[in-house]
């Protein structure tokens, strides 16, 4: 049985993936063409397992994919440069969709992988060195979805999914986005492309 964390969900409510309402993973050259693949042979359950792939959804200049397939309870923390005891909260939690898939929201390269060490739990730093600007995911499950550290991806790929490591709680399952031109943190509350995926937002967390 293929696992909840091995399909790209919501399709239709997060305008991102392709085929979430099958049971087979998308391959590359599917999710060009927007077809599913179907097991024509016994021998085809054989082939090489591929990773997971989707069709980006057009974004509006001066926007970002958004990093998660939002499931219905997914909530963003309006929380860039809360107060953390001392130190400033340098991105947003996007919180809900446990075990969801999380994007690359820039080609670039994969440049660190945490490794569930501190507060960041698993997680990724994507660099993007045609505009300067690194990318971070914090709080991944343990699985990287094939991906390695110094790995090119281009946007849309998939780099792993939502958990809750490096966390308080066990269930506290969130991805923890931070966007950092010249690696000075900015808000990506204002850069991500929040309409298609049915996400509410709190008020202003300080």
């Amino acid at each position: 049985m293929i696992s909840r964390r091995s399909m790209l969900r919501g399709a239709v409510a997060c305008a991102v993936c392709m085929g979430a309402g099958g049971a087979s993973r998308l391959l590359p050259a599917e999710a060009a063409s927007g077809t599913i693949a179907t097991l024509e042979g016994p021998g085809s359950a054989l082939l090489p397992a591929e990773r997971l792939a989707l069709r980006a959804p057009v974004v509006p200049d001066g926007k970002l994919l958004f990093p998660v397939d939002a499931a219905t309870d997914c909530y963003i923390l309006d929380n860039f440069a809360a107060d953390r005891g001392g130190r400033l909260h340098e991105g947003v939690d996007i919180m809900g969709s446990a075990g969801n898939a999380v994007f690359a929201v820039a080609d670039g390269t994969l440049t660190k992988r945490y490794t569930n060490t501190g507060t960041a739990g698993w997680g990724w730093t994507l660099y993007d060195d045609r505009t300067n600007v690194t990318y971070k995911y914090f709080h991944l499950t343990d699985d990287p979805n094939g991906r390695s550290q110094g790995d090119r991806v281009s946007v849309g790929d998939v780099l792993g999914f939502v958990g809750a490591s490096g966390t308080s709680s066990a269930t506290n399952f969130h991805l923890h986005f931070e966007v950092r031109p010249n690696n000075v943190p900015v808000d990506p509350l204002a850069l991500l492309f929040v309409d298609p995926t049915g996400c509410g937002v709190s008020p202003k967390i300080r």
